[in-house]
């Protein structure tokens, strides 16, 4: 990204207005090249061979440079030297479009490859072990064999032994990955996801949580969202439109502090709902409970972790809403971001629709709608506050109305009102104070983990 930004930045250093906009083309032309190389690296059936990478980075590479010298030209030289400027313009075009080109054959091709090797490999048990082994380290390919999997389940006879079999490669499949989403997260009930019984296993004011059985043998949690509906209005259209977009961006993330979403289903029922595994340590909240302050604040790391995971990434994510009972404990104890209930790209503003106790964990700028990772530096302090002092934030505000006019008038917590279990300390307490600065006072996630790990 920082090449293309480097011809972004040179471009506008350019002195001559008439140079400046005939360099205008080539500088999109270059950014559209590297969002192909994004795409194709990114996605789930992205394969492209180093070889084509390197040559299209030249190019851009190339390009920079051009731009950085042209930068430097006074106004009077970018006017004379237009007509040469034309001509390199017109030359690194054609470059440009040539490597992009190649680049995407490349991709194809081996795409192609790669799922005529999937096919083949599925005769045996030991040609698919083979087929693992090969691929165990790269991500990518493993989603290419698991989005065949996935195609070949659905169109097997349901219950057969060749879906069993099928089936139970997949698990395979997912238990090499880091994260657990498929290629096509708009799930099929019955087929890849079934909810077992009638009554959830727990309920809440906008969801329940129901007891589901994943590729016919793993237990697995379903979210089943009731303030969304598969049926009505074109307001409900917009909202189901909305979680699609979420899903896609919470199922495309792999991390080791990141909840794993499989997908999710519509077509059960009136009521969408999440798949993810099921962890039996349930949330931190209630993990905490009789654990020693270093368990807590090693959780309280990782949830660190992994929002400085989302917060590198090349468009950055926002979870949003981070709060003890979004964080889930895995089966070795690890802290997993979940529930990205308002989880957006950096920089896009959403009204949002917010339940009143959501508010103790909010800053004032993200109860506004506002997505940028400041606002969930703010709210891990206060789910750290939470965990380690076993108290919600505000606390002492009873009425959940008055916390986002409290927090507006400059309310903070206080930390005498958070000594109840005697966890809490000046050390702590000064590593989360300025997390409830201003915007642009706060520290980053990255400032963040560094002090949390050298705390005590």
């Amino acid at each position: 990204m920082s090449v293309v930004k480097g011809i972004a930045e040179a471009w506008k250093g350019i002195k001559s207005k008439g140079l400046r906009d005939q360099c205008e083309e080539l500088v999109e032309s270059s950014r559209l090249a590297f969002q192909a190389i994004e795409i194709q690296s990114n996605c789930e059936f992205a394969i492209h061979r180093s070889a084509d990478f390197e040559r299209l980075v030249v190019v851009l590479e190339e390009i920079k440079q051009a731009m950085t010298t042209w930068a430097g030209y006074s106004s009077l030289e970018g006017f004379l030297r237009q007509l040469y400027v034309a001509m390199e313009i017109g030359r690194m075009t054609r470059n440009l479009d040539a490597s992009l080109e190649i680049f995407n054959a490349a991709s194809q091709q081996a795409l192609h490859q790669m799922v005529e090797e999937v096919h083949s490999s599925l005769s045996s048990n030991d040609a698919f072990q083979v087929l693992l082994d090969k691929y165990a380290q790269s991500q990518n390919q493993m989603l290419v064999i698991l989005g065949e999997l996935q195609k070949l389940n659905r169109k097997q006879p349901h219950d057969s032994a060749e879906q069993t079999e099928t089936r139970g490669k997949i698990l395979r499949v997912q238990s090499n990955l880091v994260g657990g989403g498929l290629p096509n997260t708009d799930l099929q009930s019955k087929i890849e996801c079934e909810k077992v019984g009638e009554s959830p296993a727990i309920g809440a004011k906008n969801y329940d949580i129901y007891e589901g059985i994943w590729m016919g043998s793993q237990k697995v949690a379903l979210k089943l969202l009731r303030r969304v509906t598969n049926e009505g209005d074109a307001r409900k259209c917009k909202r189901n439109a909305r979680l699609t977009r979420q899903v896609n961006i919470w199922s495309q993330l792999r991390n080791e502090y990141i909840a794993p979403l499989y997908g999710v289903c519509m077509d059960d029922g009136p009521y969408p709902y999440l798949v993810m595994p099921w962890y039996t340590n349930g949330d931190a909240t209630q993990y905490v409970q009789y654990k020693d302050p270093a368990i807590r604040l090693k959780l309280c790391l990782e949830a660190a972790h992994g929002l400085q995971y989302l917060h590198s990434l090349a468009h950055p994510v926002v979870h949003g809403n981070l709060r003890g009972s979004n964080l889930l404990i895995s089966d070795d104890g690890r802290a997993l971001l979940s529930n990205f209930g308002f989880s957006d790209i950096t920089g896009s503003e959403n009204s949002t629709t917010l339940s009143g106790d959501n508010l103790r964990w909010m800053s004032f700028e993200a109860q506004l709608g506002h997505r940028t990772p400041d606002v969930d530096v703010w709210a891990w302090a206060m789910t750290t506050l939470e965990l380690v002092s076993e108290q919600k934030p505000f606390h002492t505000i009873k009425m959940t109305g008055g916390i986002a006019m409290a927090i507006k008038d400059g309310a903070r917590p206080k930390m005498d009102e958070y000594m109840r279990n005697g966890l809490m300390n000046q050390e702590l307490w000064s590593l989360l104070e300025p997390c409830w600065s201003t915007p642009d006072r706060r520290p980053s996630i990255d400032e963040v983990v560094k002090k949390m790990e050298h705390h005590d």
